[in-house]
């Protein structure tokens, strides 16, 4: 099987190492950077993203838009603001029936996922999803990772549990791919809630209270809309969700940790971890238009009130969370 993995930086080239493991499959990672690609061929490194890894030497890169007619399989790991512009650059490049993954994770305005904007630009159906708790430095190392599968045909689920045999990569799945790319996005602004209760009170007991609070948010978030209540219970949500939230090598997380500990810096617009965070909580407060349900939404509206009034502190009041 023919892959192509759009993306150089780390998620992009984790996966498509791991897939290379699998000598059933032909993998090739694209980059327009030619001094990575060389890196890649000669040394089987990439030091801008795994400093101390070696890649497979059954892995190459490429910079030659030719090598993308060669693809059955593309897998999209790039940044969510250059996906349709880079992908309708090189449309013409692709196979009339290319399978298209999407590994990047965001929103667009309107609450328009990655997929249907895909979908639209390409005029395709021919979009899948995958997503689920996985750190780029695990995967590079081969660690059991479990990803959700959103997707819309026997065909393409087939091909994908395919190409993941014999490497450290599994599946769980579901047609609701919009749950899945919802939840790839809300996940972050928990772990950014989870973050700050460890920060300031660093107890196992309400720890697990917030996270069980978070969680019952995210359902109520993905229902309203338009996600199905199953994909929570999935990869790509209890899974992603606890990784998330409570592992250091999350960026929301850490970034949690430090609005908890006071080092937060007002000039949120100076960090581009901060900026993703904020545009996605105003993007759902603009999308959850019911009273009803924004009622119940304690945390999520806790934290969009500290990013839109500039407070000083993120504070939760306990009594306020239980029904």
């Amino acid at each position: 099987m023919n892959i192509l993995v759009l993306g150089a930086g780390t998620f992009g080239t984790a996966i498509a190492n791991e897939l290379s493991v699998n000598t059933a499959n032909n993998v090739v990672l694209f980059s327009r950077n030619q001094s990575k690609v060389d890196e890649i061929n000669s040394c089987n490194t990439n030091k801008s993203c795994f400093p101390n890894k070696h890649l497979t030497k059954l892995l190459s890169a490429t910079a030659d838009k030719n090598e993308i007619t060669k693809a059955d399989i593309i897998f999209i790991a790039l940044p969510s603001t250059t996906i349709i512009e880079t992908l309708a650059t090189l449309k013409s490049n692709f196979k009339k029936e290319v399978l298209l993954v999407n590994l990047s994770k965001g929103l667009f305005v309107g609450g328009v996922t990655i997929v249907d904007s895909i979908r639209e630009a390409l005029n395709t159906d021919n979009v899948i999803t995958l997503k689920g708790p996985s750190f780029a430095i695990e995967l590079i190392e081969h660690a059991d990772t479990l990803l959700t599968l959103g997707y819309t045909t026997q065909q393409q689920y087939e091909l994908i549990n395919k190409i993941v045999k014999n490497t450290s990569l599994h599946i769980d799945c579901t047609t609701d791919i919009r749950g899945v790319e919802l939840l790839s996005v809300l996940k972050n602004i928990y772990a950014l809630v989870l973050g700050v209760v460890d920060a300031k009170y660093n107890s196992p007991n309400t720890r697990f209270m917030i996270l069980t609070k978070a969680f019952s948010e995210t359902r109520i978030l993905l229902r309203s809309l338009g996600g199905a209540d199953d994909t929570l219970f999935l990869a790509c949500g209890f899974g992603d969700l606890c990784m998330t939230s409570l592992n250091d090598l999350s960026r929301n997380r850490t970034l949690g940790l430090l609005i908890g500990k006071g080092f937060f810096s007002a000039d949120y617009k100076s960090n581009a971890v901060i900026l993703e965070g904020l545009n996605a909580i105003e993007m759902f407060h603009d999308l959850v238009v019911d009273k009803d349900i924004n009622d119940k939404l304690p945390l999520f509206n806790k934290v969009h009130s500290f990013f839109a009034n500039n407070e000083i502190e993120l504070e939760f009041k306990f009594n306020e969370l239980v029904d």
